[in-house]
């Protein structure tokens, strides 16, 4: 009788491990490619009306916090692997990819240190909040990625220089646009499915 009990015992703790430590990553895997899929190609140098994988990324840190960066990288490197005709081991494309994750993360992070970063109010979204955390990750985001792709392109000669008008402008229009879509998507459909169905996965903060 003991033994069975024991038995049940470790298969919980198993499926606890699970849910809270594996399980973050997997969803991140998954979110993060279906996003770059949907996306379609992507233009480096001159940027994407809608980029759809930014928001992504602040879906899943909001979710899962920021254990899941490594997932988050690893989820990028494939999808650049597999959509984009990318190198996986390119030490240039792990540059920018790396640096593509500091923008969400550091959007996030000031969201929490002004204290916006809940964006409901019992069931009410607090579509403010959204609107913020968008703009503030497309802002990063682009700074982020002008100067780390200003760097890249001064090493490389045959390189056209970049128009940084251009640049800004776009990046910064398809970031709030992509991330406006995945965040809105996911506050109307997935967060509602994730707190029924898993809430433990759900951050407290």
């Amino acid at each position: 009788m003991m033994d069975k009990i024991q038995g049940k015992s470790s298969i919980e703790e198993i499926e606890n491990y699970w849910l809270a430590n594996l399980s973050p990553q997997v969803s991140t895997l998954i979110i993060l490619v279906v996003a770059y899929y949907i996306n379609g190609p992507a233009y480096p140098f001159v940027g994407n009306i809608i980029w759809l994988p930014v928001g992504a990324m602040s879906l899943c840190f909001l979710l899962f916090g920021f254990r899941v960066v490594l997932a988050t990288l690893l989820a990028i490197q494939l999808s650049e692997f597999w959509f984009h005709s990318q190198p996986f081991f390119d030490q240039e494309t792990f540059f920018l990819n790396l640096f593509g994750v500091i923008g969400p993360m550091v959007a996030i992070a000031s969201m929490k240190f002004f204290k916006l970063s809940n964006f409901f109010d019992g069931n009410r979204l607090i579509f403010q909040h959204l609107v913020f955390l968008a703009i503030l990750t497309a802002f990063f985001n682009t700074i982020i990625a002008f100067f780390v792709t200003s760097f890249v392109v001064s090493r490389d000669s045959s390189m056209e220089p970049i128009n940084a008008t251009l640049f800004i402008k776009n990046f910064l229009i398809g970031d709030i646009l992509g991330c406006l879509i995945v965040l809105l998507f996911a506050a109307i459909v997935v967060v509602p499915f994730i707190k029924y169905f898993f809430p433990n996965l759900v951050p407290s903060e």
